[in-house]
């Protein structure tokens, strides 16, 4: 069994195959109905997120009606061909990755994405896991399905704009159930933390290790702002309430404020603001890494696969401390009631 990387442009579709690296180009007639060179049987098609939704309004993103994306599915089941989706918004990570041994790949072009989208999965596997699988879907279906999201995510960043512009009541009159839930429960937080999860997160205690630091109890310190952040997206600023998801109007758990409040998913990067805290703030600033966690930086960019798992291992062990912090947090408000 091996994997194929395609790639729906305008007028074609685009295939490449790492085993053979053979490139081939055919019609998107021809790929609807499985008519693809070296495909066979028990393959997997790994095809870029945004062209394989349902066309909508003559959508050029999207070559085919829900109706042909329907039966392609029947048929790819019946050959055992699984369809996995790589989310286009990493596509230009993998052309970067990819160009450190293969310079050309750098330029994007259709042939480039798919070579760098299978370079890129074939040195970092744990990736090709994370991939989502093909599930035929209308445009309505897709917005009617997302709909919650966007709209906790709106709400989620409406409270953590008003915060920030008061500068989370750090030094100032400004107050709200998250910060007053932070002055009454932070220490009770910081001892409930493994030791490393607790210097990680800016909960840090005094000289004699019996206290937290006076910054942090008179909350003047600014490493209540990320403690902050985290706790917002638990309970509501407003009423002192958990936060409940629009859906299903209840508590979210890690899974969704992992993915939708702190957009730690290719699929939903652009998260917002409590996204931006962490990814583009808190992330990069407590790394040990010292090669930038930015792949476009010009300043010590990444030179070769080495550094780009150094990168990753150190943006893991970072999500695990959030996660941490997060789900002792979500355990005081939402199990143990302490609000």
């Amino acid at each position: 069994m091996k994997i194929l990387v395609l790639d729906i442009g305008k007028k074609a579709t685009h295939v490449f195959v790492p085993e053979t690296n053979n490139y081939y180009k055919i019609e998107h007639s021809d790929f609807i109905k499985l008519n693809i060179p070296e495909l066979e049987d028990g393959d997997t098609l790994v095809v870029e997120e945004a062209h394989m939704r349902a066309q909508s309004d003559n959508s050029l993103a999207q070559a085919f009606k829900i109706d042909d994306l329907h039966q392609f599915k029947i048929l790819a089941d019946s050959k055992n061909n699984p369809i996995l989706l790589f989310p286009q918004k990493v596509t230009p990570k993998a052309r970067k990755v990819a160009s450190l041994v293969y310079p050309e790949l750098i330029e994007k072009t259709d042939l480039n994405d798919i070579k760098s989208i299978a370079y890129y999965i074939q040195h970092f596997p744990s990736a090709l896991k994370t991939l989502k699988k093909f599930a035929p879907i209308s445009y309505e279906e897709f917005v009617e399905k997302n709909s919650h999201i966007f709209n906790d995510r709106i709400i989620l960043n409406d409270d953590i704009n008003e915060a920030r512009n008061e500068s989370y009541g750090i030094k100032t009159d400004y107050s709200d159930a998250v910060t007053n839930w932070i002055k009454k429960y932070m220490s009770i937080l910081a001892y409930r933390l493994s030791n490393e999860t607790r210097e990680w997160v800016g909960l840090e205690l005094n000289a004699k290790g019996n206290a937290l630091k006076p910054g942090l109890l008179n909350y003047t310190s600014e490493k209540l702002k990320f403690v902050y952040t985290i706790v917002n997206t638990i309970l509501n600023p407003k009423t002192g309430t958990p936060r409940l998801r629009s859906d299903y109007k209840v508590p979210p758990f890690w899974k969704y404020a992992k993915a939708y409040y702190f957009g730690l998913t290719p699929y939903h990067m652009k998260a917002g603001v409590t996204a931006s805290n962490y990814k583009w703030h808190k992330r990069k600033a407590s790394t040990n890494c010292k090669i930038s966690m930015s792949l476009d930086s010009k300043q010590n960019p990444i030179k070769t696969n080495n550094d780009v798992f150094e990168i990753r291992k150190e943006m893991i062990s970072s999500d695990k401390k959030l996660q941490e912090v997060w789900r002792e947090v979500r355990k005081m408000i939402v199990e143990e009631g302490l609000r």
